[in-house]
């Protein structure tokens, strides 16, 4: 069955392929333009030697097929749900026309470049060149760009391409991208006190939660025992696997894990120094003990201790493993090799699709305004998330922590006196799960010492999935803030969780910390629990959630009908019954999820009495 549906996608794919056209030149136009974000200033010329890890985005053929794939198998009331295709029928069926790759690398051999890297479904070429020919390349010029926060690129504000090859070609970065992978977390709070936690015993984990958890520190145990895994023992960790990114240099640190499974989960505690670490792009493994102001100094906060705490401390013995991506050093301008001023997402997408054994969970909690990247980046890399989810593959993400946006921020690119409110990337990507955040107890509200991220998106359209869900929220919030953001837009978050004051190890010290940051690999953890129930019976794992959770396991979420999004000098949009632009449907029950999952197809008031 598998070897006849591999044959006829790669069928497929070849039929639509064009036979190679003989026209090998024309003149150069414009093929892209991007406004530069106000955040960013031009402070010089880019030195010529800096080299660009140059990666061409090649037209992929039958968008529209694998799309329809990914639907029918995360679709709960599909025939085909949950019969996911392999990375080498997703190749099969994206690889470019033939015409396509012979009319790009004869450009590039043209231009001195002889032997590019191909993908493994050649729809993505890389080639390391310096600026100067990257200048020659694209009839362009690149500038030394800094950030207000003192981050430095090189970018240019548009690029061109012979006339006959811009069908051809969907993107190439780093060009006008402006994407900055800003982390999702906020608030770190060290304390000083010895051992201030006190764990309660087995019996008050159902009917003492309010003893557990506290307001002001979010424990392991309050989020095992706040969305029911606590008394969880997964069966089949070794076939089931979650996996978390990290950019910015940052990564895990193995003795913060050591001491935080110690603390909080002391059975897990063996496996800090035994998870890998995968290091892309020139992404460096730091595991030299630093202190919090050493270790800040360098520009490093939580983000990858977080992730992998919290992680691998709801769902151990899962198999988890990290994925550490280069992507924003300081500029040099004097550097003769290829450097990490490139495109994190780009370097850490291509490399995992690339690879045939994935985790079935992913979790990020990186992201930026969706204006500061231009269409043609947003849509591929989305495409490559779409990918991902047609091999069963559940990617989240964190919404974000500015919530409809930054305060004094919230302009347009392109005018700068219209007013709007700022989706964030790559949250607005319809083919991820965007995770909001939330606070408290008994109730959860959404969080409001910082903004959940929340909105809808100006790139993608809303999706099928969460017409009904969409439609109805809007019914009840009526034409508050029209005018400010997009309501033809795909609308996020999907679902939320805990995000306040999680209690971590960061730097060898007790720590809390707020953010989304938190919410995206909690929430995530859960998922691979579910996966392992799965799993265990022989049955597939989730892939892509939201067909899924929009088509009625969202009933097994605790609904969130309090607090708002903040953001934009505004209250943002409110927590109502149902899905929300701010909690989503909300956070997880595993009990009724693990339900949800093997009653697909099963009216809910059936199977859960």
């Amino acid at each position: 069955m598998r070897a006849s549906l591999l044959a006829g996608l790669v069928a497929l794919a070849t039929g639509s392929a064009a036979a190679p056209t003989l026209r090998s030149s024309s003149p150069y136009a414009v093929k892209e333009r991007h406004a530069v974000p106000p955040s960013w200033s031009v402070v010089g010329e880019a030195a010529k030697s800096h080299v660009l890890d140059l990666q061409i985005g090649l037209k992929q053929s039958n968008r529209d097929v694998l799309e329809q794939h990914v639907i029918e198998v995360s679709d709960p009331g599909h025939a085909r749900y949950g019969q996911h295709l392999s990375a080498e029928e997703v190749n099969a069926l994206v690889a470019p026309a033939e015409d396509t790759l012979h009319l790009v690398t004869k450009w590039l051999r043209e231009h001195g470049i002889a032997d590019p890297q191909l993908s493994p479904a050649k729809d993505w070429i890389h080639v390391a060149i310096p600026v100067a020919k990257a200048e020659e390349l694209l009839n362009t010029t690149y500038s030394h760009f800094k950030h207000v926060d003192g981050s430095d690129i090189v970018r240019t504000a548009e690029w061109s391409l012979p006339e006959h090859l811009h069908e051809h070609v969907d993107v190439i970065q780093p060009t006008t991208s402006f994407f900055k992978t800003s982390r999702q977390s906020n608030d770190i709070a060290p304390d000083d006190s010895e051992r201030w936690w006190q764990p309660m015993p087995p019996q008050y984990h159902v009917c003492n939660l309010s003893a557990i958890c506290n307001a002001s520190f979010t424990t392991l145990e309050c989020i095992r025992t706040l969305y029911g895994t606590i008394d969880y023992v997964p069966q089949a960790p070794e076939k089931n696997a979650i996996g978390v990114t990290d950019y910015l240099g940052e990564t895990q640190n193995r003795s913060d894990i050591e001491i935080y499974l110690n603390d909080f989960r002391p059975e897990a505690a063996g496996i800090a120094y035994k998870f890998p670490i995968t290091l892309i792009n020139g992404a460096v493994d730091q595991q030299t003990r630093l202190n919090a102001t050493e270790l800040a100094a360098r520009g490093l906060i939580v983000e990858g201790d977080l992730d992998g705490e919290l992680v691998i401390g709801i769902s151990w013995p899962t198999t988890f493993m990290s994925w550490a991506t280069g992507g924003s050093p300081p500029y040099n301008p004097d550097l003769a090799t290829p450097t990490n001023t490139n495109e994190p997402y780009l370097e850490w997408l291509t490399y995992v699709l690339a690879n045939s054994s994935l985790p079935q969970v992913i979790s990020t909690s990186y992201g930026d305004d969706e204006q500061t990247v231009p269409y043609s980046y947003a849509k591929r890399v989305c495409d490559g998330f779409m990918q991902l989810g047609a091999r069963g593959i559940s990617v989240l993400f964190s919404s974000g922590d500015a919530g409809v946006g930054s305060n004094g921020t919230c302009f347009s690119n392109t005018d700068p006196t219209k007013e709007m409110f700022l989706p964030a990337f790559p949250a607005s990507c319809p083919w991820v799960t965007a995770v909001g955040g939330t606070k408290d107890f008994q109730p959860e509200v959404a969080v409001s010492r910082f903004g959940s991220g929340a909105g809808f998106s100006n790139y993608f359209g809303r999706p099928a999935y969460q017409t009904a869900a969409v439609e109805g929220y809007f019914a009840k919030i009526g034409n508050l803030y029209a005018g400010l953001y997009n309501t033809t837009g795909r609308g996020y978050p999907d679902v939320a969780a805990q995000g306040n004051h999680d209690v971590i190890v960061w730097a060898g010290n007790v720590t809390t910390v707020g953010g989304t940051s938190a919410s995206s690999p909690t929430f995530a953890a859960v998922i691979a629990l579910v996966n392992d129930a799965l799993i265990a019976r022989g049955r597939p794992a989730l892939g892509f959630l939201n067909p899924w959770i929009y088509g009625g396991a969202y009933k097994a979420l605790n609904d969130i009908i309090s607090g708002s999004s903040i953001g934009c000098n505004s209250s943002g949009f409110p927590a109502e019954v149902g899905w929300d632009a701010v909690t989503g449907y909300g956070t997880p029950n595993f009990g009724k999820l693990v339900g949800a999952a093997f009653h697909t197809g099963v009216p809910w008031t059936e199977w859960s009495k």
